[in-house]
């Protein structure tokens, strides 16, 4: 539900709920308790410091600043913490604020005495051992609140996956191997036909529809001894998202990620020589190509572009759009490029499909109210049609 709609509630938080503070600060430790931890605590003392002669004060205001400060916008407290329910009155009840630093507290994995404290700063998670490619002159540091809002969401997947979701079996190694082993219905390889043997393989992949700035192209990890890929950019061509997941596909394949050393990509238009980045790309050409290299071709219009490529995509299996954007990387006209993916009509529905696929596979009815909330990361908020939660 969209945070600026009113909500139906039964059981108002102000009224359902009231626990007292030593009850908040025991049964809140375990981060992973459903019901207790959604709790609203609304008994607990507001706690003030002092600075320069001022008491301040924790409130919503002054969480969300230091929320903010660590990379985390007040929209995507919006879209990732906060309940169904809560509306833009909430802010100013402050019998609601314990709720929230519960929430902040769970999602950072900290201890909810440093959230209650305004002097105390809020910390991201570092993932020390996570893999960076493609990041160029990327700090590391301030692509920690988007990778660990990638885990989070990883975490909550895998806890809200389909009993009936197969138990892992890796794809091939190799690109052309996994290529002919995979069901695909026209003589090209397409994002769909990906999804069905990755999620068939026990391998979800799902795309984050928010996540705190800067995004990364696309996340290779294992959660729970299952590998999760993440595509991070919200890209709507099918063609282009089925190479990026092919690319993280073969992260998990080579055996480049393991539980502590996810593999993350942050941009695909910076080149990176590494092994593992190399072979990643090969492994995506093979898949999407049918062979060592794309298909080149010469034109003069997109129409001419749209044309050459589905005639190559006809006599050598090669994906048409695959083709179109290798054109592009190689002349630097995007916007040609983008014309006959359009002609071809194939510039959009990535997202769509994507979520179709999570659709068939996670059980929301059977998560918890947080691992319901994260995951309006990847299916959108209440008001999204792709999950009927």
């Amino acid at each position: 539900m969209s945070p600026n709609k009113s909500p139906q509630r039964s059981n108002p938080p102000g009224e359902a709920h009231r626990l007292a503070d030593t009850l908040a600060l025991h049964a809140i430790s375990d981060y992973d308790a459903e019901k207790s931890s959604q709790a609203h605590l609304v008994e607990v003392s507001v706690k003030s410091i002092s600075r320069g002669g001022q008491q301040i004060k924790n409130s919503y205001t002054s969480l969300m600043r230091r929320f903010a400060k660590v990379g985390f916008k007040q929209d995507f407290a919006r879209s990732a913490l906060l309940p169904d329910w809560w509306v833009d009155d909430c802010e100013k009840d402050q019998s609601l604020l314990p709720d929230l630093e519960l929430r902040i507290a769970r999602f950072l994995a900290t201890e909810i005495s440093v959230v209650r404290d305004p002097a105390k700063k809020l910390v991201v998670p570092a993932y020390p051992g996570a893999q960076l490619r493609r990041v160029g002159n990327m700090d590391r540091d301030k692509l920690a609140p988007a990778i660990h809002t990638a885990m989070q969401v990883a975490t909550a997947l895998v806890r809200t996956l389909d009993a009936s979701l197969p138990r892992v079996k890796l794809p091939p190694a190799d690109g052309l191997s996994w290529r002919q082993q995979m069901k695909h219905k026209g003589s090209a390889v397409t994002l769909d036909d990906i999804l069905d043997d990755l999620w068939n393989r026990g391998i979800p992949v799902v795309s984050l529809d928010e996540l705190p700035p800067p995004r990364f192209q696309g996340m290779a990890c294992i959660v729970a001894n299952r590998p999760v890929i993440m595509v991070g950019y919200k890209h709507d061509e099918p063609s282009r998202v089925a190479f990026w997941t092919a690319h993280e596909a073969c992260h998990i394949a080579a055996g480049h990620c393991t539980p502590d050393h996810p593999v993350v990509d942050e941009e695909e238009d910076v080149s990176d020589n590494a092994d593992i980045e190399r072979t990643a790309e090969k492994y995506a050409t093979h898949v999407l190509a049918g062979a060592d290299e794309i298909p080149k071709v010469e034109a003069d219009s997109f129409r001419d572009l749209a044309n050459k490529a589905i005639q190559n995509e006809q006599n050598t299996g090669a994906d048409a759009v695959t083709i179109i954007l290798a054109w592009a990387r190689r002349t630097n006209d995007y916007t040609t490029a983008s014309l006959a993916a359009k002609a071809l009509y194939r510039a959009t529905g990535a997202r769509r499909i994507l979520k179709e696929h999570v659709k068939r596979h996670v059980n929301m009815e059977a998560a918890s109210e947080n691992d319901r909330i994260l995951l309006r990361c990847v299916v959108g908020g209440a008001d999204s049609d792709a999950i009927d939660c």
